[in-house]
């Protein structure tokens, strides 16, 4: 999907310009635009945005603050009715490009993704061959008087050498003294020639710049590598359970590959095929309630009670929240995360208990319910759920407790850009446990709004 659609220009943010900008067609952000659900098909309904210089240049500073810069164009549309903003992000020549946090991501369909390791090496490589060839034509000059002197070094010796055939014609009797005469002259042109390539190897590592041609063997050697995993059977088998494989040897062809290269890009090649296999069985459901059947509900709340978090009413609760989110492996449900509609009361509650400051109004959801069975932690399927499910609520501020001992939570917080705010406080359910407030403002907003 090369369109985007952004209910507030505040919405558009760093991964959003770097994900257009690192992908082959580039792809629009239409800004004032929100998604709605017609049948099985997302179309985009026109709500109207603030379109103003001040929100461009707040654009502007986002595609600015990338690594580097990303260029894009901004096109005021739909001026006499509901005005809205199309951002274009055209295919960066200067890919990759990553977030001031130093992400990188491209786009995939509807979403956001990070890039895989053998993906960003490949935009390095494009991206540093033309930087390469300009330096190595200055690098080439400064030889130029060397290559000049071994070529008419070379001139010589082949002259040499043929004034030494000619004179071999008329001494046929000593054809062992000729054949040496020879080997020695192709044993000198032989070195002659090898110290051409070591001058030009000097200069690929002058600087601390890889040579473009390894890398190019680095990347040919891992797709090697995961070619005769998934064709071998028994090899992908031992892969995908989870072993380790060792070089064998190397092949002729690999003459740019060192032992250490070949250890660690099998690696990549093993883990590469391992994650992409896995992966295949897990499953990211993201609905309302409404588009949930019984079963769906049921299996989430179950889930969420077995967490130990909710007790009574759960069921009520689930069917109440904004989104509901589930990691689903072979059909199982392993993994819940939920966007709530928590009312004005709970909020006031929650944030005057933790003796926060802010104004409760201005965060309207509630992140929760989080929970993952324990074999499926650590493999990177709740980042996936958590970051799709707050992408239905993009530009908004929200909010999260959790109890102070979850150190999970904390760090799955953490990773989402949310901050602690408040004093620790008693649970009402478990008087021995102390709760946390964490909040994560709305993308636009430069100071934490304040209770009047």
């Amino acid at each position: 999907m090369r369109s985007d659609f952004k209910r507030q220009p505040a919405g558009i943010s760093a991964d959003d310009l770097v994900a257009f900008a690192n992908s082959e067609g580039g792809g629009s952000i239409l800004a004032g635009v929100d998604e709605a659900v017609v049948g099985k098909a997302q179309i985009g309904h026109v709500c109207g945005c603030d379109v103003s210089d001040g929100t461009v240049l707040q654009i502007l500073n986002k595609a600015v603050s990338c690594i580097p810069p990303v260029s894009i164009d901004i096109y005021i549309e739909n001026l006499d009715d509901k005005p809205i903003l199309r951002v274009e992000v055209p295919p960066s020549p200067t890919k990759p490009h990553c977030t001031p946090k130093g992400v990188y991501c491209c786009r995939d369909g509807a979403r956001n993704r990070p890039l895989h390791p053998s993906e960003l090496l490949r935009l390095f490589l494009d991206s540093e061959a033309s930087a390469f060839a300009a330096r190595f034509e200055v690098a080439a000059e400064r030889i130029t008087a060397e290559l000049n002197n071994l070529e008419t070094s070379l001139d010589n010796s082949i002259k040499s050498m043929s004034d030494q055939l000619g004179w071999a014609d008329y001494q046929l009797d000593d054809t062992e003294s000729t054949l040496r005469t020879i080997q020695g002259y192709v044993a000198k042109l032989t070195a002659e020639t090898g110290s051409i390539n070591s001058r030009l190897r000097e200069l690929f590592l002058q600087d601390e710049r890889n040579d473009p041609v390894r890398e190019k063997a680095r990347l040919q050697y891992v797709d090697r590598c995961i070619n005769e995993i998934r064709e071998d059977g028994n090899l992908f088998s031992h892969v995908i359970a989870g072993g380790k494989l060792t070089v064998s040897g190397k092949q002729p062809e690999d003459s740019e590959i060192t032992d250490d290269d070949a250890r660690q890009l099998l690696e990549v090649a093993t883990m590469h095929v391992h994650d992409t296999e896995r992966d295949k069985n897990y499953l990211i459901v993201v609905k309302s309630p409404k588009e949930c059947s019984d079963t769906e509900i049921d299996q989430f709340a179950a889930k969420v009670a077995e967490s130990g978090e909710v007790a009574d009413g759960v069921r009520e609760r689930v069917k109440r929240a904004f989104r509901l989110g589930s990691i689903v492996y072979e059909g199982v449900v392993v993994g819940t995360a939920a966007l709530k509609n928590p009312t004005a009361n709970y909020r006031a509650k929650v944030f005057k208990r933790a003796g926060s400051q802010l104004n409760p109004a201005a965060y309207p959801y509630e992140l929760g319910w989080i929970f993952l069975d324990l074999p499926h932690r650590e493999k990177g399927q709740m980042t996936r759920l958590t970051k799709d499910l707050l992408s239905a609520i993009s530009g908004d501020a929200l909010f999260a407790t959790t109890r102070t001992s979850n150190e999970v939570m904390r760090g799955i917080l953490d990773q989402l850009e949310f901050i602690d705010d408040g004093l620790e406080y008693l649970s009402e359910q478990n008087p021995s446990e102390t709760l946390k407030l964490f909040i994560r403002p709305a993308p636009q907003d430069q100071t934490t709004e304040r209770a009047v």
